[in-house]
């Protein structure tokens, strides 16, 4: 079970620097493309997004990331046999 938890951490870990830097490369993006943001009269709003998008795409990327690798590993592990899984849990504790 530790290792499926460190996986998952891991995972996370992965997700907390993809995340932000994939936000990063998008808002760029927006900013190259975008009429609006190279013109005159661009206050800075959009070079904003270059710090908040990002910081915004922590916590998610992180749990999103978690989430999918603790599910994948949980279902690695599911019991091929339902039926037998049942029967040995039933029969837990008592002797055969």
């Amino acid at each position: 079970m530790t290792d499926i938890v460190l996986k998952a951490l891991r995972a996370g870990l992965i997700g907390l620097m993809l995340g932000p830097l994939f936000g990063l490369i998008w808002v760029t993006g927006l900013m190259i493309f975008d009429l609006k943001c190279s013109g005159p009269g661009d206050s800075g709003g959009c070079a904003m997004g270059l710090l908040t998008v990002p910081a915004v795409l922590i916590a998610p990327s992180f749990v999103l990331f978690a989430a999918v690798s603790l599910a994948r590993s949980l279902w690695r592990v599911r019991p091929r046999d339902p039926a037998g899984a049942i029967r040995r849990l039933r029969n837990w504790g008592r002797e055969d």
